[in-house]
């Protein structure tokens, strides 16, 4: 009896020791205080990384040092993918390094200002209301809202960022017409949301061979049904307009001549826009090729119109002057 008694207990034990030993699996690994923008020549301090194992319990926060960093280079603007390796756990985030970061329309103004070739530029997530600039003169004009003569600038938004203006003015010379103006060429912006002027004409004009427009939404000012026009006036290279949303907004390629567009993840919602009988969405169509008739490019795009607009003498002008890859929605 004593000798089974005994060996119970062992047995008893060893159970308990190996259900107390159980090793926990890691499953991956968390970091913190990870930075999405930085001036260039910045090094990456202050991260903190720690396990996550299978049971959804966490290990201790421990310092990143630089052996854990790879795909960073602070010499280099621009995006860049950084990868924490720790545990044999890897984390991978995107890092914009940046010239200058920009913070509130004040240091935005004088950004522009001071703008110079191959800058990349980030702006801080806020709303930024901008003035007109009345000193930089371009095309013996001034009082340009936001205007781009630098080559190879890359215009970066960090979070929820809207660039807007409540300053009026009629449309009579260039520099009061159009709200972004896109003068240099290999120009990038990217994450920027744009409402219109209040006076609403070419939201964007693009002058400038291989602009990018990614990751942007536009729309009107207050309660307008007008937003304006992306106007392509480039005479050479290809505009890409890539994950963009426009309210009320519409795309014409009647300045260019000699390039191309390619579209790709675009809807245009322009049912019912209206700002007068002049400028309604039976006389400016959503997207319009039919003059400049450019090599155009479509991917998972569409127009979306109203059910008014169909039953109008030009909407069969403008559904055939489409090009392949758009659909049309009805509202």
């Amino acid at each position: 009896m004593k000798k089974f008694l005994l060996c119970s207990l062992c047995l008893f034990t060893l159970m308990v020791m190996n259900s107390g030993c159980k090793k926990q699996k890691i499953t991956g690994i968390e970091v913190t205080n990870h930075q999405l923008v930085v001036l260039k020549g910045t090094d990456l301090t202050g991260m903190k990384v720690n396990t996550i194992f299978d049971d959804n319990s966490k290990g201790d926060l421990v310092d990143v040092v630089a052996n854990m960093i790879s795909g960073y280079d602070k010499n280099k603007t621009g995006d860049q993918e950084v990868k924490i390796t720790y545990e044999d756990q890897e984390f991978k985030y995107t890092i914009f390094v940046a010239d200058k970061i920009v913070n509130n329309a004040t240091e935005l103004r004088a950004t522009l200002q001071n703008q110079k070739d191959g800058q990349a530029i980030a702006l801080k997530s806020g709303t930024y209301n901008i003035d007109r600039d009345e000193t930089t003169k371009y095309e013996d004009q001034t009082g340009y809202y936001f205007l781009i003569t630098a080559n190879n600038l890359k215009l970066k938004g960090i979070g929820d960022v809207i660039v807007k203006s409540t300053i009026e003015s009629p449309n009579t010379v260039w520099a009061n017409q159009n709200f972004v103006t896109i003068a240099g060429d290999n120009v990038v912006i990217d994450g920027i949301d744009f409402q219109c002027k209040k006076e609403p004409n070419k939201v964007i004009e693009i002058l400038g061979k291989n602009t990018t427009l990614k990751n942007i939404s536009i729309e009107p000012m207050d309660t307008l049904k007008f937003a304006g026009s992306i106007y392509l006036s480039t005479k050479e290279g290809n505009t890409v307009i890539e994950n963009v949303d426009l309210k009320y907004g519409r795309i014409t390629t009647t300045g260019a001549a000699g390039s191309t567009l390619t579209l790709k993840n675009v809807t245009i919602d322009f049912a019912g826009a209206y700002l007068d009988d002049t400028t309604k969405e039976s006389t400016y169509w959503g997207f319009d090729n039919s003059r400049a008739k450019i090599n155009v490019d479509v991917t998972n795009s569409k127009v979306i119109v109203s059910k008014n607009f169909k039953s109008e003498d030009n909407y069969q002008e403008f559904v055939d002057q489409l090009p392949k890859g758009f659909t049309i929605e009805e509202k």
